[in-house]
């Protein structure tokens, strides 16, 4: 029995994990208790009393979103959303302002900051809930776009220029590394100068994709160009790309296409 409640335990938890994480930075306890009782069924809650420690936080964990208050000790809500969309590890998260003041000065300069959304003190719970999960949509709408547009469509995208930015640099980087079969995903996070799991979970947010998966998906996608070209046979262009295995490349393709790059000549040749 105990081994049951332990499987039981350790399913709930995998189950909780897949919920999006939401960091409340909010000085008044009993409107983050407000807050949080009202999200916590569909939600993991990380909380911050400051906009201080609600950057630490946001940088410490990655959010899918952040709900800050405006007026905080420390740090207000605009500097804390400023600072969140002006750093490359988190300017993709979503911000959402709370305020209890009603000035279009104030609703400008929050915007202004890069804020996603504005919502008036005291609010509904239920407004907040639909501002949240159409939000979250949105994010989601957008991983649907990278998986089937790829990163040429980037300007068409609702993406921030420093989101833009780090996504065309990343893609520089790996197709500079394409045909290196050494290259991984230490030496992709060396070299933009982040931490392996900070990009991992930017990445996961915003393309769908992990890391790993990213670098092969670009690889693939070059691949299926060459294949289209006839540039070479199927195993110098699986070189080409860095698989120094051509039955794994076939195997990937397959997984990624639906073809098997030979299927995928004789449909692309003309």
């Amino acid at each position: 029995e105990p081994e049951r409640v332990n499987e039981r335990t350790a399913a709930n938890a995998m189950m909780e994990s897949d919920l999006p994480l939401l960091l409340i930075v909010e000085d008044n306890p009993d409107v983050r208790t407000y807050i949080t009782s009202h999200l916590e069924a569909n939600y993991r809650i990380q909380e911050a009393v400051n906009g201080a420690e609600g950057l630490q936080e946001a940088l410490k964990h990655i959010p899918d979103l952040i709900i800050s208050d405006v007026m905080m000790p420390e740090m207000d809500g605009f500097e804390l959303c400023e600072r969140i969309k002006t750093d490359e590890r988190s300017s993709h998260i979503p911000v959402i302002l709370l305020t209890a003041k009603a000035t279009n000065r104030d609703k400008i300069e929050g915007l202004e900051t890069g804020a996603d959304d504005y919502i008036m003190k005291p609010f509904d719970a239920e407004v907040l809930k639909a501002r949240i999960k159409n939000l979250i949509e949105q994010r989601k709408k957008l991983r649907e776009h990278f998986k089937k547009e790829g990163f040429y469509e980037l300007d068409d995208a609702q993406l921030t220029s420093i989101d833009k930015k780090f996504l065309k640099k990343v893609t520089e980087i790996i197709n500079k590394h394409l045909s290196d079969t050494a290259f991984s995903v230490e030496l992709l996070a060396e070299e933009i100068s982040m931490s392996r799991r900070n990009l991992a979970r930017k990445l996961t947010a915003m393309t769908g994709d992990s890391t790993g998966e990213l670098i092969r998906r670009i690889r693939l996608t070059h691949a299926s160009k060459l294949i289209k070209e006839n540039t070479g046979n199927i195993s110098e262009i699986a070189l080409e790309v860095g698989f120094s295995n051509p039955a794994y490349f076939s195997k990937c393709f397959k997984e990624q296409f639906g073809f098997t790059p030979s299927e995928y000549y004789y449909n692309n040749s003309k």
